[in-house]
């Protein structure tokens, strides 16, 4: 089903989208972000159907920018798809075809009813969902995010089917009926399926791998391996200390560059090689060696932390030791801050200050808690979603008027007024203050992504950049663990005093960007509502070339190699924007 999910306020709209931007600077590995399993949280209580899959869309322009999604082998039609059963032996006289395309099936197994749409394949959720819903729908400079799609490979059960209904069908109801549930694994359930209709539905793209169905619905908004090893060997990568030919591209040149959108990863693979070979899709899906959903830097909930370090939240429980490692004080235990993630369980669902301890410590919380009713689900979903925003406090930063008077975009000394248009890095996060107060400045070091100093004397906004000396910058976090650092000596130095950060909406209002007073908004309008660049639908893959030769030569199945070899991308970039000069 899909939620009723509240609008966003404006103050939302602003601080997702300026997180967003001051990450851009960021490798992909160390953004921290809200994560979320779509099949604990929705699809396992909300029913495998179009309708709950509609949510997905909402959840990632909200913040969350990695996904766990399981998918099932069906070995009869050889098809991956959504619903995790098929018809046992006693349901033998039903399937779908694809004229049934709002039938939903009630499957039974081990006691429970699911309603499952049946017709939801891989291909399908990738076109519909994926494509359609959420990147067609946000491809401009204002909403467009990456994420990272990691998949379970998994075999459907064979479950008997209980019923068919018309969308709308609800499991819930046979549940909560008082007839008993026949059990299958009693062998008790038949089915009562209203009649036969021809199994031969499997489309050509229904034989592909993975990997091709991917490049047929999404193409040129997927981010490779191939890609990567690329990026690599030309020195466009980093990692914690600075460019590294082991390290990630930075979000700027995947997303506003590249105009890349996804990542794909596998996680558990549970379905045998004899069945489907992920070898073939090593070019273009990632393995957990790249992008980790098992091992080392992931943890479930509460595994490295303290009860009482995870509430207390004005405490961090990590600090920065052996260069830029993490170490977390309760256990000692060090760890690099690339993909690291902290899962929750239905037994303990994270709590809004257990998420942010864990993205204070660089660590991208995980949504993992199965709950029964969807009033409970949609307020479980958006607490976190508003708890991941580590940078703005909650309900800042403050809307301005157009209208609202400043000094323009030149740093201006010795004046006064209220310009309600600088951040400043308070006790609760950031908010917005008055650019002639007068406070203390966030210096950075430079090409030391978490040693912060403050200036020595007070000053406003304007002459902020001259405030900071040496080998010092005037900067913001980038990161929820700069961040943290930041807060420590903040707290250490001027207690609950704000202190200035590199954040400013000077030049047009709401327009939330980062280089000191005289700044320029990055976007290209002079009004807020139309300042959206759409990007171009012949977005770029520089390795067009190289990708399609490898592909080639492992998936001999592949449909039109010679147009794709003579395809080539066009690369078509957005203006620079200003930085500090150091990626995180």
């Amino acid at each position: 089903m899909a939620l009723n999910w509240p609008s966003l306020t404006l103050s939302d709209e602003y601080a997702i989208r300026s997180q967003r931007d001051l990450t851009l600077n960021v490798s992909i590995d160390q953004l921290v972000n809200l994560a979320i399993n779509l099949n604990s949280v929705l699809l396992e209580p909300l029913n495998y159907t179009s309708d709950t899959l509609s949510n997905f869309a909402t959840i990632v322009r909200r913040g969350a920018t990695r996904v766990f999604l399981d998918i099932y082998w069906n070995s009869r039609t050889r098809i991956w798809q959504l619903c995790p059963f098929i018809p046992d032996n006693s349901s033998s006289g039903f399937n779908v075809t694809a004229s049934d395309s709002n039938d939903n099936a009630i499957f039974v197994y081990d006691g429970k009813a699911y309603t499952c749409d049946t017709t939801i394949t891989f291909s399908k959720f990738l076109s519909d969902v994926l494509r359609n819903q959420w990147i067609d729908s946000t491809d401009d400079n204002l909403n467009a995010q990456t994420i990272v799609l990691t998949m379970n490979l998994r075999s459907a059960k064979a479950a008997a089917i209980l019923g068919i209904g018309h969308e709308g069908s609800d499991a819930s109801k046979v549940n909560q009926a008082t007839t008993s549930i026949p059990n299958l694994q009693s062998g008790s359930a038949t089915s009562t399926a209203a009649s036969a209709v021809n199994t031969d539905i499997i489309t050509e793209d229904d034989f592909d791998n993975l990997a091709v169905q991917i490049d047929n619905a999404l193409r040129k908004y997927v981010y490779t391996p191939v890609m990567l090893n690329l990026d690599r060997s030309k020195a466009l990568t980093w990692n914690d200390t600075g460019a590294s030919s082991q390290g990630w591209p930075l979000l700027e040149n995947v997303l506003l560059k590249d105009f890349y959108r996804v990542l794909f990863s596998f996680g558990d693979i549970e379905v045998p090689r004899s069945e489907y070979d992920t070898n073939l899709d090593a070019d273009y899906i990632f393995s957990n060696d790249d992008i980790p959903y098992s091992g080392t830097g992931v943890i479930s909930y509460t595994s490295k932390f303290s009860s009482s370090e995870l509430n207390a939240i004005t405490s961090p429980v990590c600090t920065i030791s052996n260069g830029n490692d993490i170490s977390i004080t309760s256990t000692g235990a060090a760890l690099k801050p690339s993909w690291l993630i902290a899962s929750d369980t239905s037994a303990n669902p994270f709590s809004a200050a257990a998420m942010l301890q864990y993205m204070k410590c660089g660590f991208s919380p995980v949504l993992n808690a199965t709950l029964g009713s969807s009033s409970d689900i949609l307020q479980y979903v958006i607490t976190a979603l508003e708890s991941s925003r580590w940078s703005w406090m909650a309900g800042q930063p403050t809307e301005q008027p157009d209208s609202t008077p400043t000094n323009g975009a030149t740093p201006i000394t010795g004046g006064s007024g209220d310009v309600q248009r600088c951040a400043a890095l308070t006790e609760s996060g950031w908010a917005v203050e008055n650019c002639y107060s007068k406070y203390k400045v966030a210096c950075r070091v430079a090409k030391s992504p978490y040693n912060w100093t403050l200036s020595q004397k007070k000053v406003s906004y304007y002459d902020a950049i001259d405030a900071c000396t040496g080998d010092t910058v005037l900067s913001l976090p980038r990161t929820a663990l700069q961040n943290t650092m930041l807060q420590i000596l903040r707290q250490s130095d001027v207690g609950s005093d704000p202190v200035w950060i590199d954040m400013n909406s000077i030049e047009r209002a709401n327009c939330w960007v980062s280089g000191g007073p005289g700044a320029t908004c990055i976007y290209n309008s002079a009004h807020r509502e139309s300042i959206a660049v759409v990007v171009p639908t012949i977005a770029a893959v520089v390795v067009a070339v190289l990708l399609a030769l490898t592909l080639c030569s492992k998936l001999l199945g592949w449909k039109q190699v010679k147009a794709r070899r003579k395809r080539r991308r066009i690369v078509k970039k957005f203006g620079e924007m200003e930085y500090d000069g150091v990626p995180s």
